[in-house]
């Protein structure tokens, strides 16, 4: 059941130990207007930033010095328009979000402006967050760019640049204990298995509606010259491989017996044995392409 939008800053500011503003504010505008933090500071709870104020502050935080008690303060604004862009609920700050990832990887907000213990509450919104958007996938069939199943996979991918713990997110996917992530399992094999124009669940791309299978290294927003930390690219090595992908395509076929997607699903599987050695050299190949860093645009391409 998702959170009313009234419930998640505050929980977050009291597991932050943020509760209250500083009393002065010190961080410098990037642009010199002061007024965004101002009216940042004043928002009620269920109160939403402007996206121009949302992008001056994360603006801010990119190239100023980085007043750390007002930045834990809003740490909870920030988290929520990023849950809600990744969830659907809100995506008129889509563009403006994607300043937020970088500004958590270049700036070293992790080492050098959160507490360990305000780094894990980070870490637990975050994951949440894309287990609940894993959880609502449905559909085996999309075609165009505006398939939910690219926010969740490219959200997977980011959470490996930003985070050391992709084990936890990656076990708690691949547990199935929800339709959802039975379904979003079968969207993420399909895109091991098939060549970019024969996959049945993305359409392949076309120059009027995009599309095609989402890219499994691409991450969102603007993380470039980054990639997968070290223990999540290694977590994958271990875990990624022809037996583990079968027994999961196996277990998320049987669980969608009763649903619309199961027939997509049964048409997955049955390709499986065909393409073994595609997604056996697959399995080996994506770790090794996640540990590289990211560019603006794929650099590289599955083996066929």
């Amino acid at each position: 059941m998702r959170s009313k939008p009234t419930d998640i800053r505050p929980a977050l500011r009291k597991a932050l130990g943020a509760t209250r503003p500083p009393e002065k504010i010190t961080q410098e505008a990037f642009e010199f207007d002061e007024g965004h933090l101002r009216r940042m500071v004043r928002l009620e709870a269920d109160e939403r930033p402007t996206p121009d104020d949302l992008f001056d502050y994360l603006e801010d935080l990119r190239y100023t010095d980085i007043q750390t008690s007002l930045f834990v303060y809003l740490l909870s604004v920030l988290l929520e328009a990023w849950r809600n862009d990744v969830l659907g609920i809100d995506t008129g700050n889509a563009g403006t979000i994607e300043h937020f990832y970088p500004t958590l990887v270049q700036r070293d907000i992790f080492s050098e402006h959160l507490t360990p213990k305000q780094t894990g509450v980070v870490c637990d919104f975050m994951r949440r967050t894309i287990l609940e958007e894993i959880d609502e996938q449905r559909g085996l069939e999309f075609r165009g760019k505006r398939a939910r199943a690219y926010r969740w996979i490219g959200e997977v991918a980011n959470y490996g640049v930003l985070l050391p713990d992709i084990e936890l997110l990656w076990n708690e996917w691949w547990s199935l204990s929800t339709t959802g992530r039975a379904v979003a399992a079968i969207q993420y094999i399909s895109c091991l298995l098939y060549p970019e124009n024969e996959n049945p669940v993305f359409a392949p791309w076309t120059a009027s509606e995009g599309g095609g299978p989402p890219c499994l290294w691409a991450c969102e927003g603007f993380v470039y010259d980054t990639s997968w930390l070290a223990p999540n690219v290694e977590f994958l090595r271990k875990t990624l491989n022809l037996e583990t992908v079968r027994t999961l395509l196996e277990r998320a076929v049987d669980l969608l017996a009763q649903e619309p997607e199961h027939s997509v699903a049964t048409i997955v599987r049955g390709h499986f044995a065909a393409c073994e050695a595609t997604v056996a050299a697959r399995c080996v190949t994506l770790p090794k392409l996640l540990a590289l860093e990211q560019r603006s645009e794929p650099a590289f391409t599955w083996p066929e």
